[in-house]
């Protein structure tokens, strides 16, 4: 659950493990659908985060991701939109926003994170804030291809004369007003050609935001339409760009797994819980670089098991593969919800599984970590050979079929 602390404090998911502490910051590109929109964690100078309470950005950074997370679950935005901004609204991340990122004369290798179906950019914070905790660059990724619970872009205001300031940017403030689009609903959220398209939609939106942090990583002059104080260029030549992972949960699990057959400059992919309907198969003979599956006990059904199968035994030919379960897990076991209510609660609206959430997630991204760190030829760090052979007594390896798919 949510951190209530024994200090006065404030409500917060987990802090980050490892030992950096983590700064964030929002970039947007464009102003249109076009535009790359995600949410940066990196390492910082150290400090102790939780004297810092003031510089912790709140986890719904606006109602508006609220509500949407409501309508993607199909229930009434105005009465459970309440209920839910009530029930997540003053939860923070402990991490520092537009915090600098650390310079101490090394590179950070990078990973780029695509959300499941009906998450957004800060979905899994507790995740993404972990793995920058032990020295990645993490985008993690809003999508526009109608697959986020909600997400934001600009529209040009009608009638008003665009201003530009001395450096001939436009002045977002003067010149374009918020536009949200919620979640696109489907006849079939199952039907293959719908999410087909939309997964290299957003395989070349992660592809789009490698190519963003390669050119902030140049010291190109790149406007972030989020109109912050944070100057990019602070981030020129911090990036490790020979060292790039590609990762997501569910849909974004499965994206992954495009970007890296699609785009040669990403190494390997980390696919939590991945949905591979939306992959065709002739995909699965271009996937030849490394890959590990970290799945949970509950979610799979037979048909994802079998494409799990297949596409691990065309890779293993070409790369090193992994698939391992976390035992006592679902679905959510990735993302923040397990962290946001109590046990009961949790359990009842299938959050989290019996297995308690921090250890969960703890699992979970050491075996991220210990595929990301041998595979990105990443010295002097812990293997997690226990956690990646399956001989930690929460996990086995291989996927199991946990229930039927209704269609």
């Amino acid at each position: 659950m949510v951190f209530p602390s024994r200090q006065k404090c404030r409500k917060h998911l987990p802090v980050g493990t490892g030992q950096f502490t983590v700064g964030c910051v929002d970039v947007m590109s464009d102003h249109t659908v076009k535009g790359t929109f995600l949410r940066l964690y990196y390492p910082t100078k150290t400090t102790d985060i939780m004297k810092c309470q003031m510089q912790w950005p709140l986890w719904l950074p606006t109602k508006q991701y609220g509500k949407g997370y409501v309508y993607f679950r199909r229930k009434n935005t105005k009465i459970f939109g309440a209920l839910f901004n009530w029930i997540g609204g003053d939860v923070y991340v402990p991490v520092l926003w537009e915090a600098p990122i650390l310079s101490n004369g090394s590179q950070f290798p990078v990973i780029v994170f695509s959300h499941g179906l009906g998450g957004n950019r800060t979905t899994y914070s507790t995740l993404c804030c972990d793995l920058a905790s032990h020295g990645f660059v993490v985008a993690s990724v809003e999508h526009r291809d109608g697959s986020a619970s909600m997400t934001l872009c600009f529209r040009e205001t009608a009638n008003t004369s665009i201003i530009r300031n001395t450096h001939d940017r436009l002045h977002r403030d003067c010149s374009f007003t918020e536009e949200w689009l919620r979640y696109a609903r489907q006849e079939s959220e199952v039907d293959f050609n719908v999410r087909n398209k939309q997964i290299h939609t957003r395989s070349q939106e992660c592809i789009q935001a490698l190519n963003l942090l390669e050119a902030i990583n140049r010291g190109d002059d790149v406007h972030n339409l989020m109109g912050l104080s944070m100057n990019l260029s602070q981030f020129k030549g911090q990036l490790d760009m020979k060292r790039v992972a590609a990762a997501g949960h569910s849909f974004g699990g499965g994206s992954a797994i495009t970007s890296i057959a699609e785009d040669d400059r990403f190494r390997l992919a980390v696919a939590f819980d991945a949905w591979m309907m939306p992959i065709e198969k002739e995909v699965y003979a271009q996937v030849k670089k490394p890959v590990i599956f970290v799945n949970s006990e509950a979610f799979h059904w037979e048909q994802n098991v079998e494409d799990i199968t297949s596409l691990v035994e065309q890779t293993s030919r070409h790369a090193a593969t992994a698939v391992i379960t976390i035992k006592g897990t679902c679905h959510q076991t990735h993302s923040d919800f397990q962290f946001l209510v109590g046990k009961r609660v949790g359990l009842y609206a299938g959050l989290r599984s019996t297995l308690a959430p921090h250890l969960a997630m703890d699992l979970s991204n050491k075996a991220a970590l210990g595929f990301l760190w041998k595979h990105l030829d990443i010295p002097n760090k812990p293997d997690y050979e226990d956690i990646l052979q399956g001989r930690h007594k929460f996990v086995m390896t291989g996927v199991k079929v946990a229930r039927m798919l209704v269609t």
